[in-house]
């Protein structure tokens, strides 16, 4: 088998490349189930920080596959180079499919600009990250360090996944600070930041802080809040995996059709009669419409997007015909695959559903019909906003120093739908506990402006 395998990692490599994909070197590796659930549980790494939340993603993993409910076929790391992880006892053909599967992923995380600012040696990262958190139990105490570890996991989704493409102004040069090159989460005790007014002396006029609004919320409480220096590197920490996993949730049905299109493309020639039911079972099996399947909705799509640029179905002349001519419209241009790489490289799952998801592709599809076509821009509407900011509300940070207090007021982009209050309540609340001063939050409760605080 496993000299079976190499082969097939070398054909279906050079089939891939033949075929216009590029990626970096693919590490595979055979596991065993035990062990596929442990690297399910640390988001595909060997080696992760300790805390409870990886015991209980091990075991949801572990007893799901123990009672057939669902089983981890691969799984692949977005490092140089790709990590790419096969499940022992697979057959033959389900191997092939995901070494196939895994080198479309590999060319996706090269090639799509959401993952250019990624750092590719995450795998290092993870293993410093982890022994940080270890010292700091050794130091502080592990429960102290636990129940830290726990507020910032609880914060972690307030960053900016789009700050890594901010071009904010250089610093004239006499006035850049002297700061030393070193790991993010080390850098607030070698480069301590300036000290922060906790309340601006009466008459005053201080910088405000921040200079302008910013979704990166945990970024400036590791930067300011009154923390212990263990405590500050804990929140980079946490920081900077959100931002590491954050273009893989804004991906998702894009890179997943991706993958799929292309073991697809890759292997149906290459498929013995004998091996033709079992894959149709596979497909079948990967594409059910159940919820949002992204690997369906993904894979249709993109099947849609070079047809469409096939026929020359795109530009004014085809925009400007109506639904039922365009479903007939045929201009063939042959620039399909073309469409296709474009699509790859610079799209997100918000933008590809935004442009590409119509009605015609509803209608082929049958996720609509034509008597219910008139609720579609509301359903799409739905969907987009539910991938908008990777599902979480939009909430930016607008002042440190809220009425001269030096209190935190965060402001919530409200487009339509109320925030969770329960859970709205808690998010304040560990503010509070990190910041040690009241938090403040606008937003729209029961349709009027609110100011909700804590404590």
């Amino acid at each position: 088998m496993e000299r079976e395998l190499a082969h097939w990692v070398e054909r279906l490599r050079e089939r891939a490349e033949a075929e216009g994909l590029s990626f970096p070197p693919v590490a595979f590796q055979e596991v065993g189930p035990e062990e596929m659930a442990m690297l399910a549980a640390y988001g595909g790494f060997p080696r992760r920080y300790p805390h409870w939340r990886w015991g209980s993603e091990y075991l949801r993993y572990r007893e799901t596959y123990r009672y057939g409910l669902a089983r981890i076929y691969e799984l692949v790391v977005n490092t140089v180079p790709v990590q790419a992880y096969l499940l022992r006892g697979n057959t033959l053909l389900a191997q092939k499919v995901v070494i196939a599967h895994v080198y479309a992923h590999a060319d996706f995380f090269q090639n799509n600009l959401a993952f250019k600012p990624i750092p590719k040696d995450m795998l290092a990262e993870m293993a410093h990250h982890a022994a940080y958190v270890e010292r700091a139990m050794e130091r502080h105490g592990a429960r102290s360090v636990e129940e830290f570890l726990d507020l910032a996991l609880s914060l972690e989704n307030l960053i900016d996944p789009h700050a890594p493409y901010i071009q904010r102004p250089a610093q004239k040069e006499e006035e850049a600070p002297k700061r030393l090159p070193v790991r993010p989460y080390l850098d607030p005790y070698v480069n301590p930041p300036p000290a922060f007014p906790k309340e601006a002396e009466e008459g005053a006029s201080p910088e405000p802080l921040p200079p302008r609004p910013t979704r990166d919320i945990l970024g400036f409480l590791a930067q300011y809040a009154p923390l212990a220096p263990w405590q500050k590197g804990i929140l980079e920490i946490v920081r900077e995996e959100s931002l590491y996993f954050a273009p893989q949730a804004a991906t998702k049905i894009l890179n997943e059709g991706w993958a799929t299109y292309w073991h697809t493309k890759l292997l149906l020639p290459l498929l013995t009669p004998e091996e033709a039911l079992e894959f149709a079972e596979m497909q079948a099996n990967l594409l059910a419409p159940h919820g949002l399947n992204p690997y369906r909705l993904g894979y249709h799509l993109l099947k849609e997007v070079e047809e469409r640029w096939d026929k020359g179905r795109f530009g004014p002349e085809y925009e400007a015909l109506p639904l039922g001519e365009r479903l007939r419209y045929e201009r063939p241009t042959g620039e399909g695959r073309k469409k296709l790489f474009q699509v790859r490289t610079v799209y997100t799952d918000l933008n590809f559903l935004e442009e590409f998801l119509t009605p015609e592709f509803a209608l082929r599809w049958g996720l609509f019909s034509l008597e219910d076509l008139p609720r579609f821009a509301e359903a799409k509407k739905a969907l987009l906003f539910r991938l908008t900011n990777l599902g979480y509300p939009i909430v930016e940070l607008v002042d440190a120093n809220y009425q001269n207090r030096g209190e935190l007021l965060l402001a919530h982009a409200y487009e339509g739908v109320e925030l969770d209050l329960r859970k709205t309540k808690a998010v304040l609340e560990n503010l509070h506990r990190l910041w040690g001063r009241p938090v403040h939050l606008k937003t729209v409760v029961g349709g009027k402006e609110t100011l909700l605080s804590a404590p």
